[in-house]
């Protein structure tokens, strides 16, 4: 009798424990999520918008300006690839080049200062030309469907940033209280409930 109740016990804590390890998440809801269409990568759109226009796609980055006009807000982003949470990594450098994100509703140029990192679903409605160091250049343009701003957050004592699942943490940090770095176990990425070394 006792081997049985000790067989639901550690059954129960496996299922606890495994259900803790998965951190992958969506700001979006899942009906957002349903729109993107599969099989597409950024690359692709860049490559040529003119293909895969009316096509919904998923994408991130770091906004470099946001301007306010008559019929709409434009916001010109640099292109930096999702992690599993759907967050913005922190390497520009693996950025596949720029793309325009545009709202006809009132988005306020304000709410996107110069570095903000985002995270949108939106329809790929062609390309413009800019101007970008005294030569034109095209980029994609996207109409926003969903957007998601994340917070900046001020580097902590080891470098991590908070996390954005939905577990409960000490300290507003994950990994505030984990007295080693992740570096000094070889690897750059999650700590201790999903906190991230800044880069």
């Amino acid at each position: 009798m006792k081997i049985g109740v000790w067989i639901i016990h550690l059954a129960v804590l496996s299922v606890g424990l495994s259900g803790c390890a998965t951190f992958s998440s969506s700001p979006f809801s899942t009906n957002q999520e349903a729109q993107v269409t599969t099989g597409i990568s950024f690359s692709q759109v860049v490559q040529d918008s003119s293909a895969h226009t009316g096509q919904i796609v998923k994408v991130g980055g770091v906004v470099l300006s946001a301007k306010r006009f008559m019929d709409r807000t434009e916001v010109m982003v640099l292109q930096i690839p999702l992690d599993n949470d759907s967050v913005p990594e922190w390497d520009r450098t693996e950025s596949k080049g720029r793309f325009i994100a545009t709202q006809k509703t009132f988005l306020d140029p304000a709410t996107l200062p110069q570095g903000t990192r985002l995270t949108m679903i939106g329809e790929v409605t062609g390309q413009a030309s800019r101007k970008v160091d005294e030569e034109e250049k095209v980029y994609p343009v996207l109409a926003i469907q969903a957007l998601k701003v994340w917070p900046l957050i001020p580097r902590n004592g080891y470098g991590y940033r908070p996390n954005w699942g939905p577990y409960p943490y000490w300290g507003g940090y994950w990994g505030s209280y984990w007295p080693y770095p992740p570096y000094a176990f070889g690897y750059v990425g999650r700590g201790y409930g999903g906190g991230r070394r800044f880069r």
